[in-house]
């Protein structure tokens, strides 16, 4: 079973609650103790992540830092997902779906990366967008890729 701790020091920006968070992640069906922290950030912040980790001077919504063989007092730590906020609540009018649904299917996504998948070429998107619908549908939450 997957656990998360969430950080979040922003005030002024809809964040979900960790239960929400947790709820989200417990779709996935992972047979050992292992935990994510997901850590809520500024525009500033990720930019400076996405400078200095993906050379692209950009806000992106998230960024999937997984692990390799990390392991504490029995615990699997899979990695670090830091979600921007505002950007996320933004685009999730863009997007034309709720700031629950949008921070719901970003959450999915970024676990996904962090388990190991990608969207590198068409057969591997297609895999990992079927994998999030099928996970968003048990939350009543319908085809993020359509608009």
């Amino acid at each position: 079973m997957i656990k998360c701790l969430v950080i979040n020091s922003l005030k002024h920006e809809y964040v979900p609650s960790h239960s929400l968070f947790e709820k989200w992640i417990s779709a996935f069906e992972y047979e050992n103790d292992a935990e994510i922290t997901i850590k809520i950030v500024s525009e500033e912040e990720m930019k400076n992540f996405n400078i200095l980790y993906r050379n692209q001077d950009k806000i992106s919504d998230t960024l999937a830092f997984p692990a390799e063989n990390l392991s504490i007092n029995g615990k699997i730590i899979l990695g670090d997902i830091a979600m921007c906020a505002k950007k996320i609540n933004s685009d999730s009018e863009l997007y034309m779906k709720t700031k629950e649904q949008r921070w719901a299917h970003l959450t999915i996504h970024s676990t996904l990366h962090i388990l190991g998948y990608d969207h590198e070429n068409i057969s591997k998107q297609t895999n990992m967008e079927n994998k999030e619908i099928d996970i968003l549908e048990k939350f009543n939450i319908f085809n993020p890729y359509e608009i």
